[in-house]
């Protein structure tokens, strides 16, 4: 049985791990930070409210999950510039 790449599951999987990995932010923000009251070392925090540290949570996880979603930079075709000149600043 070989290992499956992140980036060839299903669509549903990856909304399913997206929306795993926020409610374990969830749970540790009110399990860790809101109980023990870490909250007031976290500029912006709302307690038991929707807050910019939410937000960041979002960004963070969807943008690692896409991260893993793409393709590899040697899987890619190089740009038309790269294939004329051998170089590209674009492509870097």
């Amino acid at each position: 049985m070989s290992k499956v790449p992140f980036k060839d599951l299903p669509f549903v999987v990856k909304a399913a791990v997206f929306v795993s990995f926020f409610t374990a932010w969830v749970m540790f923000e009110e399990l860790v930070i809101d109980r023990h009251g870490l909250w007031r070392f976290l500029p912006f925090y709302k307690v038991g409210l929707f807050c910019i540290w939410d937000v960041l949570a979002l960004v963070v996880i969807g943008s690692g999950l896409a991260w893993l979603s793409l393709s590899r930079r040697s899987e890619r075709t190089p740009c038309a510039v790269r294939r004329l000149l051998d170089w590209c600043p674009g492509c870097g």
